[in-house]
């Protein structure tokens, strides 16, 4: 997509807008370099835009369209069709929202919730030099399952994937966190029954809670997510999806939602 990225920045340097990649690009990057191959794939490519106002917006996405080669796509305003089809998200988060909401002029889906965004890119964000030696700013693991809940949680009927998506990264997020897991949180090895799914549940919950201190709205939705999912075995949604992914119970998978709240609040409180 090398023609798209080169589109797409100069586009953000006009207006000076800064980003970052979200979505399964994002997830899909982290997983092929450490040699993770995800379950699910998809062509989309999501564009988190650090953006002041409506205004700006719609003079980034008519650049885009006049000066760049994207076609509009009028079910959704927040999407533009590059050349040879790629759909393209531009999730703007900043001054822009509205209580967590953005609303935009246009046709089709005009409105869009992005809590959680700012409090990822405000917590920092690491860089990645994709083969084409663009350097991105990418959303990390725990912003992403982070992001997905809320999603989930805003239409649970419509993305179920979220779900299986969250559980593909939570069953390789030992190995792609290794180095982060051995040299600061090695004290959970202690536990000689626990499994290393289980510390990584619990590691992963720990980087969401430091995200979610800076919120504490988004931070108490989020575990309220969480919790209402691990307290009974019959009425656990996400619990239930996730056996579609690990072949397991939903007891099972309600143990490690169990270790990721934990994870949270230990993150909470540093």
């Amino acid at each position: 997509m090398s023609g798209l990225q080169i589109s797409v920045e100069r586009g953000f340097e006009k207006f000076g807008v800064d980003f970052f990649l979200v979505g399964a690009l994002a997830r899909d990057t982290w997983m092929g370099l450490n040699n993770k191959q995800p379950k699910r794939t998809t062509a989309d490519v999501d564009f988190a835009i650090l953006i002041p106002d409506t205004k700006t917006f719609t003079e980034l996405k008519d650049h885009l369209i006049k000066e760049e080669g994207f076609n509009p796509y009028h079910g959704n305003s927040f999407v533009l069709l590059w050349k040879d089809g790629t759909q393209v998200d531009l999730l703007p988060f900043g001054d822009i929202e509205d209580n967590g909401s953005v609303h935009v002029e246009g046709t089709g889906y005009t409105t869009i919730h992005v809590d959680g965004f700012r409090e990822i890119y405000d917590e920092g964000l690491p860089e990645i030099e994709l083969e084409t030696g663009n350097r991105f700013k990418f959303c990390s693991l725990p912003g992403i399952v982070l992001l997905k809940l809320i999603a989930w949680d805003d239409r649970p009927e419509m993305r179920r994937k979220d779900i299986l998506d969250i559980s593909d990264i939570l069953n390789h997020y030992f190995d792609i966190d290794s180095d982060n897991i051995y040299g600061n949180h090695n004290e959970l090895f202690l536990d000689e029954n626990a499994e290393l799914i289980e510390i990584a549940a619990t590691v992963l919950g720990r980087e969401m809670g430091e995200i979610l201190k800076r919120n504490e709205d988004i931070a108490n939705r989020v575990k309220g997510i969480i919790e209402d999912n691990a307290r009974l075995q019959h009425s656990s949604r996400i619990g239930a999806i996730m056996t579609e992914y690990f072949d397991n119970t939903v007891e099972d998978n309600i143990g490690l939602l169990t270790r990721i709240l934990s994870g949270i609040n230990e993150g909470n409180k540093k």
